[in-house]
């Protein structure tokens, strides 16, 4: 795996001055006046010319020469007005696009102003991500020995070196680093991403590491005997090795385990590619169908945060649901009724429905074992349908069942949402999003989907897999995460990690 992991004091450095040697430019977030954020001492007064000879500098990036910092050229990037309705996502993006124009300028050695902004407690750690952002190869890229965007960055936020600071750092350095993992399996190709592939690039990223271990439940007549609504989707693709289906599960458990106090168990849709089955998606609709396993991928990066910042107080168990949803003669069809762990018998009546059937299975065993661990919650992460993207556009769709609801959860996830640059949408469960999934002949518990359901659909893919599971009746917390319309829709988008860092600040991983 061509590696791309930042190490602090190798690739990223942190600087008590803007005139410090060997970089090729600064990078400023120009924030609005009224939001009294002061600027460096060296270029306050520049930076006041230059919003008086052009106001266009406080609409989009540009690049200035200045004596005044390391390597004479000051790249502007504003944030624009900030209003009340507006998050911390306008710092993320005004360093991504700050860093992108200053690779556009040729620097390869950027030193980024850390400011901070007073109405966003976490601004510098979302600053920083959203440069490292900008600094992502994608993997593909990576292993065709393209050549990188830079050589280093630096991060300035002080004249003083800070602890505190340090640790902003450092976090940023892990969640980037999780969020790195995440988008190289999202974003790679059906190919270079297969399930086969995945199970080694997985493999790879966790090794060495002593506080994960890894299982990998491959074999046909296991598969078939636990996985059967999985193993179903899966049909049509067993006849090529390398599409064939992979249960991975990920075991995060701190050195101590008196200190755990809550137990994390995360189920992610791993669908390698998403042809529609024999319910073929027609028109443009199975371009970007690569992107259907960034649940998993959340699930794997969520994993890798663990492992590097080492909450004390969680243990964390992820399950990576692998599989295609390939055409074929031995495809899944509708009409079919089968069987899942959970012994509710369940009607196939749209193939395309398949990522409810690829977690449906694990879901269940998770749920059985949930019993048994200290505080458990529940998560389904899947980019699971296209009617959570016509609802809330690019944000992620957050499910409480009743357990979960009871907390607030879904509203918590919100909250940390907005704090770390990835909005979140609270949407209900109601009694009609489980009954609507009832089977309507006899014979049938459950059927797949209903398709004389015109509306909700996002609520009741989450009443499916609640059912399907066992759910409904248990007093354990579950979060249904439908990150279809938050993921990066490909070709527009890059992937973008999501729900990895509101996992991370709602359960406390953060240094």
């Amino acid at each position: 795996m061509a590696t791309a992991e930042f190490k602090l004091y190798e690739n990223i450095f942190i600087e008590t001055s803007i005139q410090a040697s060997d970089y090729d430019g600064v990078i400023l977030i120009l924030y609005p006046e009224e939001s009294n954020v002061p600027k460096p001492r060296l270029i306050a007064s520049y930076i006041h010319k230059i919003t008086i000879v052009d106001k266009h500098v406080e609409k989009t990036p540009t690049v200035w020469n200045c004596d005044y910092v390391t390597g004479g050229r000051l790249v502007i990037s504003p944030t624009g007005k900030i209003t009340p309705y507006n998050d911390v996502g306008v710092v993320k993006e005004a360093a991504r696009k700050g860093v992108e124009r200053a690779l556009d300028a040729g620097m390869k050695k950027p030193l980024l102003i850390v400011q901070n902004a007073v109405d966003f407690p976490d601004g510098q750690l979302v600053c920083i991500l959203g440069a490292l952002e900008a600094l992502y190869q994608p993997l593909q890229m990576r292993e065709r020995n393209i050549s990188k965007h830079f050589f280093k960055i630096g991060l300035h936020a002080e004249e003083n070196e800070s602890e505190s600071f340090e640790k902003v750092v450092r976090n940023a350095i892990a969640l980037e680093n999780s969020r790195i993992l995440t988008r190289d399996i999202a974003g790679g190709d059906p190919e270079r991403m297969s399930p086969e592939n995945i199970v080694s690039y997985i493999r790879n990223a966790f090794s060495g590491n002593n506080f994960v271990t890894i299982n990998v439940i491959d074999d046909d007549k296991v598969i078939q005997e636990e996985f059967p609504l999985l193993a179903a989707v899966s049909r049509a693709a067993n006849q090529i090795d390398r599409h064939k289906p992979k249960i991975v599960e990920l075991l995060y458990k701190p050195s101590d385990l008196t200190r755990v106090t809550e137990t994390i168990m995360l189920v992610g849709k791993g669908v390698t590619y998403d042809t529609g089955g024999a319910n073929i998606k027609t028109g443009d609709f199975m371009t970007g169908m690569s992107r259907d396993k960034s649940g998993a991928a959340a699930v794997a990066g969520f994993v890798k945060a663990c492992s590097l910042l080492k909450p004390v107080h969680l243990k964390v168990v992820g399950v990576l649901c692998l599989c295609r949803n390939s055409i074929g003669e031995d495809s899944y069809v509708p009409d079919e009724l089968i069987i899942s762990k959970s012994g509710k018998s369940v009607r196939v009546t749209n193939t395309d429905a398949e990522g409810r059937f690829a977690m449906a299975d694990a879901l269940f065993k998770v749920s059985e074992i949930a019993s048994k661990e200290l505080n458990p919650h529940i998560y389904t992460i899947a980019t699971l349908t296209g009617h959570a993207y016509r609802s809330y556009g690019n944000y992620t769709a957050a499910m409480d069942n009743h357990s979960a609801r009871a907390t607030n959860h879904a509203s918590r996830i919100q909250f940390s949402g907005s704090r770390v640059g990835e909005g979140v949408e609270v949407s209900i469960i109601r009694p009609e999003d489980l009954t609507v999934n009832e089977g309507k002949i006899k014979g049938d518990d459950l059927v797949q989907i209903d398709m004389n359901t015109k509306t909700r659909h996002h609520q009741l893919a989450a009443g499916f897999l609640i059912k399907v599971a066992n759910l409904e009746d248990k007093n354990v917390k579950y979060t249904h995460l439908d990150i279809a319309g938050a993921a990066g829709i490909l070709p527009l988008t890059d992937p973008t990690a999501v729900p990895v860092l509101s996992l991370c600040h709602v359960h406390k991983v953060l240094l």
